[in-house]
């Protein structure tokens, strides 16, 4: 109980800094909002957002725990302070930032939640993710973001955004020159394809794939790993 009401405590704490926030961005006073939105986070969670965007996400997670556990409230705050960055700076025309601040939010939360299967916090983690999936848009991904997402998806029954983003994957991987990751992430995709096969058609259909789709893609992971090992 005690570490839920703090986790709520540091989420409404965001919120009315956020609130503050969005009142400048809402009378344009953009520069003032994203300055006021940066001590907000120094303020919350010790850390400004030039290092928050400096940091992987593994360095961030940890600056963001206590004695060796993550601290979800920080997290979640400051999913919903990258969230609001990633806003503003899509309202100064600066897309490219936007799209930064929403992935990194975005992998961030997503990789926190695969660290705490408590379902107290499933919904709150949910929230954000969603928003920070929309602020990304279509825009491309790193593969660290992609691997985190694949199981996001395929947890929620959405196969056919989990197949997308696993090919986008490899390509990523073939694109980095990662042989070796790749070839790792093939014996996870084939194994996830297989996972599907059990799944009935009813099932696969409200992810937007078919049992054909699903053969398809199987057989397609199998063809290219036995090319690598053929070629190696």
């Amino acid at each position: 109980m005690y570490k839920r009401d703090y986790i709520l405590r540091m989420i409404e704490q965001a919120a009315e800094m956020l609130h503050k926030v969005m009142f400048r961005r809402q009378n344009q006073q953009l520069r003032e909002a994203m300055e006021l939105l940066n001590q907000a986070m120094r303020q919350l969670l010790g850390v400004g957002s030039k290092l928050i965007h400096a940091l992987s996400v593994k360095d961030l997670l940890a600056l963001l725990s206590k004695d060796g556990e993550v601290d979800q409230g920080k997290v979640l705050a400051c999913g919903d302070m990258l969230n609001a960055e990633a806003v503003l700076y899509a309202d100064s025309g600066d897309e490219a930032a936007a799209r930064a601040a929403g992935a990194k939010s975005l992998e961030l939360l997503l990789t926190a939640r695969e660290l705490d299967a408590r379902e107290e916090l499933r919904e709150e983690f949910v929230d954000r993710i969603e928003s920070a999936l929309a602020l990304v848009g279509r825009a491309p991904m790193s593969a660290s973001l992609l691997k985190v997402l694949i199981p996001y998806y395929e947890a929620g029954g959405r196969y056919g955004l989990a197949e997308d983003a696993f090919f986008h994957l490899l390509d990523e991987l073939e694109r980095l020159r990662e042989s070796e990751e790749r070839l790792e992430q093939l014996g996870v995709g084939i194994r996830m394809y297989e996972r599907w096969l059990g799944l009935d058609a009813e099932a696969l259909a409200r992810g937007n794939l078919s049992k054909e789709e699903v053969e398809d893609g199987l057989n397609e992971l199998i063809r290219i790993k036995k090319g690598i090992l053929e070629q190696g």
